[in-house]
C-alpha cells in the first residue's frame, strides 16, 4: 500500500525496492516461478515421456523401499518343533 507522502504527490502505485533482502527475495520468488511454469509446459508437451519418467522413478523408489524394509527385518529364526 502507497504511503501517505506518496497518496499528496500524486502517485498511487508501489515502488520498486532496487536492492535490500525484500528485493532479492521477489527476484528468487519469480525465477522460481519461472522455472516451474517451464517444467510444467515441458511436461503437457511431452506427456509420454512425462508419464514414463514417473513410472520408472516409481519403480525405482518401489524396489529400494523393499529393500531397505526387507534389510532391516529380523533375522529369521529357524524352529523345529519336533
Amino acid at each position: 500500500m502507497a504511503n501517505i507522502k506518496n497518496l499528496r504527490t500524486g502517485f498511487t502505485g508501489e515502488l520498486d525496492e532496487t536492492g535490500g533482502v525484500t528485493a532479492k527475495a521477489k527476484r528468487a520468488a519469480n525465477y522460481i516461478s519461472d522455472e516451474a511454469n517451464a517444467v510444467a509446459q515441458s511436461a503437457q508437451d511431452h506427456t509420454s515421456a512425462t508419464s514414463t519418467a514417473l513410472l520408472i522413478f516409481g519403480a525405482a523408489a518401489f524396489v529400494a523401499g523393499y529393500l531397505v524394509g526387507s534389510a532391516s527385518g529380523e533375522a529369521a529364526t529357524r524352529r523345529r518343533y519336533w
